[in-house]
């Protein structure tokens, strides 16, 4: 009887988990545990992810083009030119 029930619980376990993973916590169960995840709703306010990364992205190529324009000396370019 033990075994049983052990194995029914490590099913519904499972179950949750696949739930929770597919869906998020605030899809999964009618948003049960959306309490949980107030934290990512804040982020998401302020912008979703592929846009946070596409922020950072563009800062960080505007940072690279500006330290390669610093450390270019300008009568090279004319000589080249």
């Amino acid at each position: 009887m033990q075994k049983i029930f052990g194995v029914l619980f490590i099913l519904v376990v499972i179950w949750i988990a696949i739930e929770v993973y597919t869906k998020g916590t605030d899809g999964a169960f009618g948003g049960l545990f959306a309490d949980h995840s107030r934290v990512q709703a804040s982020t998401q306010a302020s912008g979703g992810l592929p846009d946070r990364v596409r922020d950072r992205v563009k800062g960080a190529v505007r940072t690279h083009e500006e330290r390669t324009l610093q450390q270019t000396d300008p009568e090279d370019r004319q000589a080249e030119q």
